[in-house]
């Protein structure tokens, strides 16, 4: 599957609110009966469109009430560098997110932790000797506005 129609980009969506819709339930929303939206699913899986199912779970309820943002600039750019840095931040559970920017700096991380005290150990014990960092600059959340997992149909 190369390319979507607006049915594919609406089970897209549906499915972005809430994976575990059955089929049945998921073929109301979208003009088609469940066999059609399944096969849909299944090309979309196959496709590597859709990687796959997740849970979305209260961080702050399950105890990881900090949530925080590192700016992270690396001393060198070289694939040596680049590819260690990334492996080991893939390993972490603290980083809930790694992207690749542009501007200052190289990486930001999105991080998830118990509190200010559990931050302080990881960045010293564990983000500042990641391979390659240069320099690390922290933003802490005070509030969310909007966390949107659904696609914008």
């Amino acid at each position: 599957m190369t390319t979507m129609d607006d049915i594919d980009r609406k089970i897209l969506s549906v499915l972005s609110e809430d994976a575990r819709l059955s089929m049945d339930k998921v073929a109301e929303r979208v003009p088609l009966s469940a066999t059609p939206v399944r096969r849909r699913i299944r090309a979309l899986e196959e496709a590597g469109i859709i990687r796959r199912y997740t849970l979305a779970v209260d961080l702050k309820a399950c105890g990881y009430g900090l949530q925080l943002f590192a700016f992270v600039k690396l001393q060198s750019r070289d694939r040596a560098t680049i590819r260690d840095f990334e492996q080991r931040v893939c390993s972490l559970r603290e980083v809930t997110s790694c992207h690749l920017i542009t501007g200052p700096h190289d990486y930001v991380l999105g991080l998830r932790l118990r509190d200010m005290e559990s931050y302080n150990l990881f960045l010293r014990a564990t983000l500042a000797e990641l391979p390659g960092v240069f320099g690390i600059e922290t933003s802490v959340v005070i509030g969310e506005v909007k966390d949107s997992v659904p696609l914008p149909y």
